[in-house]
């Protein structure tokens, strides 16, 4: 049997139920594979045996993965524990006692008939009933989910199946909103070290358009922090096609997953790949517009992949079971700063990144602290800053983040003055003149506030960044002005782009980077080597490098700047030396 792969990443999906339960029959499960297999390269299926209380028949799994594995396509198991599905789905009670052992019989039963099992994005819980509101007691919604399921991870999942199948693969599937997590019981930390593999969710469909906002930097950068969960042992991305106003939206969240380097690519899911056309005599035809753009994103990423280091970027710390200024990381990479989001304090880098979030660590400002005492750089968020009042913040920096706000509309570095196209809302950081001094300051009237707020501590620099209160406000910041704040922010990466804001940059460790446009026209952008006489490259069709630049970049300083132009929705691989 002579079947290809992909060079650099392995092609999975994912098949629901209702998916299994049309592979009953023969005809379309060969003809629906046929059409698939025209665009994508798949090694690897996962067979779901339950949803929605539905588990198929044994044979009919069997005869399923027989049919697959003569294709040359890995089968695994897959499970979701949502007893109904729908906008606000039920999700499994871990309070009741008939569906607790509903859980273990899945995971037995799966086990049986798999060496690899991944448990969908629906091991969570957001029951109320009374059965849970009774054991629940005095703590809180968020504290009695983590201790449920947990312990259910333990006795009715891992241990089930382990007694089943001794040498079965565990992995759990997180999903896209990695800031709520802890509400609905998912216990990153804990969860991770008990299951074998841990597995990302990268959907973020339409950004502006949808219930979850997601923008679309998060493919890469959810990647990038479950990869610091669980190092080499995140098992891939997983995307679906829904919510999405334009066809590209589906093409680009699985580009951006690909930029992590993962091992595997999961599309969810098999019948949603498929349209039906019928025919004038009757009849329906497969066909799959998704897996033709899916198939071409694969191709053109394996041709640059393999010449991609690894991933680095502006550390920033995100505890475990924390929120605050919920997703904020993302619209700051879609400024083209590549954020590097990890659960553990970075304190082997130089510059970190800190948003309102890590006031969970509890030691939080001992470790800015220490930092800062070391001779590195800390960048602070308004809203991180605003938590920390009152207890040991004013240690480093007497400034206060007032409850009061200002409208503004133009901005001024140096001397410099530039204005936005809309006006901006950002809280009122009060500070002592000379103590502190503002590197970019929002000018209201005759009045101004910092917008980037820099001042020393020991041998260390600490930065306040005022964030607006619609965090998409940020995307509305003059170029110069995202200039000034990511010079500040990149200053230990090796190339920076000046650049209009939804122009990402995502940077490795061997010298190449990407550059990409999600702008709906041509702009202007200048690629910026911190090397003087650097010579920069192109990634082109055939795993070659060639020299693509015009006109030719110029020395400025101890940096090179090449200026080119990036088209809309447009990506470009280079390597600079």
């Amino acid at each position: 049997m002579n079947v290809t792969y992909y060079k650099n990443f392995g092609v999975a999906i994912y098949c629901r139920i209702y998916d299994v339960q049309k592979m009953a029959d023969s005809k379309w499960l060969e003809e629906s594979f046929n059409v698939l297999q025209k665009y994508l390269k798949i090694n690897k299926v996962y067979l779901e045996t339950h949803r929605d209380m539905i588990v198929p028949e044994k044979e009919l799994i069997q005869k399923i993965k027989t049919f697959f594995e003569s294709k040359g396509v890995k089968t695994s198991g897959g499970v979701a524990f949502v007893a109904s599905e729908g906008m606000l789905s039920r999700t499994f009670c871990y309070s009741n006692p008939e569906e607790r052992k509903k859980v273990k019989e899945i995971m037995q039963f799966t086990a049986q008939m798999f060496d690899e099992i991944i448990l969908d994005d629906y091991y969570f819980t957001s029951c109320r009933c009374e059965l849970c509101i009774k054991t629940k007691g005095n703590m809180s919604w968020t504290d009695f989910r983590l201790k449920q399921l947990e312990e259910a991870a333990k006795t009715l999942i891992i241990e089930p199946a382990r007694n089943a199948n001794p040498n079965v693969n565990l992995i759990i599937k997180y999903p896209n909103w990695y800031e709520h997590y802890q509400y609905m019981g998912y216990n990153l930390d804990v969860e991770s070290r008990m299951f074998d593999m841990i597995y990302t969710g990268t959907e973020t469909r339409d950004p502006e358009y949808t219930q979850q906002h997601l923008q679309q930097y998060q493919s890469y950068e959810i990647m990038r922090y479950l990869d610091n969960v669980k190092p080499g042992k995140n098992g891939g991305g997983w995307i679906d096609p829904y919510a999405r106003r334009y066809l590209d939206r589906w093409g680009e969240q699985i580009l951006l997953t690909l930029f992590d380097k993962p091992k595997e690519v999961t599309l969810f899911c098999y019948g949603s790949l498929l349209e039906s056309i019928k025919q004038r005599d009757g009849t329906e035809k497969l066909t799959s517009v998704l897996a033709a753009v899916a198939g071409n994103v694969f191709e053109e990423a394996d041709v640059f992949l393999e010449y991609l280091g690894n991933p680095i970027g502006v550390p920033s710390y995100k505890p475990y079971n924390s929120s605050g200024e919920d997703f904020l990381h993302n619209f700051i990479g879609m400024l083209g700063v590549p954020i590097d989001l990890t659960p553990v304090f970075p304190s082997n880098s130089n510059t970190i990144f800190l948003t309102e979030s890590a006031k969970f660590d509890k030691n939080i400002v001992d470790k800015i602290r220490n930092h800062l005492s070391e001779g590195k750089t800390v960048i602070v968020t308004s809203g991180l800053f605003k938590a920390l009042q009152g207890k040991g913040i004013e240690d480093i920096i007497e400034v206060e983040c007032t409850d009061k706000k200002a409208l503004v509309k133009e901005f001024m570095r140096f001397m410099d003055v530039h204005s936005s196209d809309t006006e901006i809302m950002i809280p009122q950081i009060k500070y002592a003149t000379n103590d502190a001094w503002e590197i970019v300051t929002a000018l209201d009237k005759a009045n101004g506030y910092p917008l980037l707020l820099e001042t020393r501590y020991a041998k260390g620099m600490f930065y306040i960044f005022a964030v607006p209160d619609n965090f998409s406000d940020l995307y509305a910041l003059p170029q110069e002005i995202l200039t000034q704040i990511k010079s500040v922010f990149m200053k230990d990466l090796p190339v920076q782009l000046e650049s209009p804001s939804k122009v990402c940059l995502y940077v490795y460790d061997n010298n190449t980077f990407i550059a990409q446009s999600f702008l709906p026209y041509v702009t202007r952008i200048n690629i910026v080597i911190n090397k003087k006489d650097a010579k920069l490259h192109a990634l082109m069709p055939g795993g070659e490098w060639f020299f693509r630049m015009e006109p030719a970049g110029f020395t400025s300083g101890n940096r090179t700047v090449f200026p080119t132009m990036m088209f809309s929705n447009y990506y470009r691989v280079y390597k600079f030396e």
